[in-house]
């Protein structure tokens, strides 16, 4: 990777942190700078990386842009229906770049085995509050994909962007679980801190995954 290209990841993760201590201290001005200049930074990583002529580096950008969108609407209070169309496309976009590589069976059966134990688990109490909420049909559908996106990116065989995939599962499966399935916070130091929770390996995920799919596309 060039040198531009490291120093926006850089810039990346140190906007990554001081998103995180925004959200803990529940700064949420700085909030609203912070966590949308962390896939900017990514974004911008990506353009410096070359002129993103490959179907690849397009649906990365994709996935980025919409994930940017994503970020300003979740931003409190939320819009969470928009975000969450926002994010499906992200991970669609991110489905769509892996699927154009080379796959394989043993990583993908792997992959499929974290995606059922993950639904008989965390997954069934969450859909199953959403489907209380209205919410259960976006909801499936945002699991499906983002699971789908996680089996193809460890199929892949890139340690990173399997790690990133599955980080941003985790990440996701939180927000869920706080959402719909875990009892309200009880002061708002809990409730920073199940945000920060989301937030870290949201971030993490990102950085992963572009990391990753930069490097496979020297």
């Amino acid at each position: 990777m060039t040198g531009p290209v490291i120093a926006a990841l850089i810039a990346a993760g140190f906007l990554a942190v001081a998103d995180w201590i925004s959200v803990a201290r529940a700064d949420r001005l700085f909030e609203g700078i912070a966590k949308p200049a962390v896939i900017f930074s990514l974004f911008v990583a990506v353009l410096l990386a070359g002129p993103g002529a490959s179907p690849v580096r397009w649906l990365l950008i994709v996935a980025l842009a919409a994930s940017l969108a994503g970020d300003w609407l979740l931003l409190p209070p939320g819009l969470f229906v928009a975000g969450l169309v926002a994010f499906l496309v992200a991970h669609l976009a991110y489905l769509a770049l892996f699927l154009l590589g080379d796959l394989h069976a043993v990583p993908a059966a792997l992959g499929a085995a974290g995606a059922v134990v993950l639904l008989v688990t965390a997954g069934r109490a969450i859909l199953a509050g959403a489907a209380t909420a209205r919410l259960g049909r976006p909801v499936i559908a945002y699991f499906g994909a983002i699971c789908a996106m996680a089996i193809a990116a460890t199929a892949s065989g890139n340690a990173l962007a399997a790690t990133g995939a599955w980080l941003f599962v985790a990440s996701d499966t939180i927000l869920g679980w706080d959402r719909f399935a875990a009892p309200p916070a009880t002061s708002p130091e809990a409730a920073a801190r199940r945000r920060v929770a989301v937030i870290v390996p949201y971030h993490v995920a990102q950085v992963l995954l572009v990391v990753a799919v930069l490097g496979s596309t020297r």
